[in-house]
């Protein structure tokens, strides 16, 4: 079953809460990786996900070992330094990635050196690469409770 969640961001610790309030309850997370750049590709295509669901904005695809957990995806300002927060991205999908090695077969994405997010449409793609570009700054986020 995809979630959705409410979160308060201070930058080191994500509070949750499951959506809708009949089912309220609260859920402490801590980050456990600091952010660092990585190369973010874009997918529209609908298909259902590692995880059984079909995609949404929200989901992004990484290594195996990330399905489940969360991600604070930020930009990356012009001086290098972590920018604007653009999300949090569950991983509910994996994939190949770019051909990093040259041997013809993806292996970024199953090697963490990259991650693709869903997004609605080609222009929505277009409008991210041209706002963000092709590498962003992530934060994994590893849920307790």
């Amino acid at each position: 079953m995809c979630r959705a969640f409410i979160y308060a961001f201070d930058c080191s610790r994500i509070e949750a809460a499951y959506v809708p309030k009949e089912k309220y309850k609260a859920v402490e997370a801590y980050a456990y990786f600091y952010p660092q750049v990585i190369r973010c590709t874009l997918y529209y295509e609908k298909h259902i996900t590692a995880s059984g669901c079909m995609p949404y904005y929200g989901i992004a695809a990484g290594k195996k070992e990330w399905l489940g957990q969360l991600a604070a995806i930020n930009a990356i300002n012009s001086d290098g330094s972590v920018g604007e927060l653009i999300g949090l991205f569950e991983f509910k999908d994996t994939g190949a990635g770019i051909d990093l090695n040259k041997d013809g077969v993806g292996d970024s994405i199953k090697e963490g050196k990259s991650i693709d997010i869903w997004v609605e449409s080609p222009q929505k793609m277009r409008a991210w690469q041209k706002k963000y570009g092709d590498y962003v700054y992530i934060k994994l986020i590893k849920g307790v409770g």
